[in-house]
């Protein structure tokens, strides 16, 4: 059985994360991973280089040189190691996997808020407080989602769970339920 980026990416943010906790430089490392991600997102076929063999070594080392250039020494040792082992193509599921971890720790969860118009500011308080509330976590950071076909009503997911209190959700119950006799 090969072994996926996806299978590999909590190994590789697990270690990183021990290694910055060491280190004292979580913080530092998890904000060049946000800036590497960045990169990745708008140059996607950067990932994809150091498999390319029409690629120059010499292009490929400048492209190394490059990306390592303003990071600290640990995550430019993980853009090597990833490199080196062919994992390359894997950091950005290893940076997912690395956030999920430093969320965890930090006590914040992401939760997606599904409304039929946009929330008040007090609105989107009261409810981020609740989610910390309910899955017992510091702060949530939320994300906003105006979706007018849920009619009213909210449909927030967060750390696995769908809580939906839609009146679609609720339509489409009764719909099943009549449906069902």
């Amino acid at each position: 059985m090969a072994v996926t980026n996806q299978m590999v990416a909590p190994r590789y943010a697990k270690a990183l994360l021990e290694a910055a906790h060491d280190q004292d430089q979580v913080g530092t490392v998890h904000e060049e991973l946000q800036a590497l991600s960045s990169i990745f997102k708008d140059n996607p076929t950067i990932l994809t280089i150091f498999d390319n063999v029409r690629i120059t070594a010499d292009d490929k080392a400048a492209l190394m040189t490059a990306l390592s250039k303003n990071v600290s020494p640990l995550v430019a040792n993980l853009l090597k190691l990833t490199q080196q082992y062919g994992r390359f193509g894997a950091l950005p599921a290893i940076i997912e996997a690395f956030n999920r971890a430093y969320d965890e720790e930090a006590g914040i969860i992401k939760a997606t808020v599904t409304t039929a118009v946009a929330l008040s500011a007090n609105q989107a308080d009261a409810l981020r407080s609740a989610i910390t509330e309910r899955f017992g976590m510091k702060s949530t950071q939320l994300e906003q989602i105006v979706d007018p076909s849920v009619i009213g009503g909210v449909r927030i997911q967060a750390h696995g769970s769908v809580i939906d209190g839609t009146i679609k959700h609720r339509f489409e119950k009764m719909k099943a339920a009549l449906l069902a006799d």
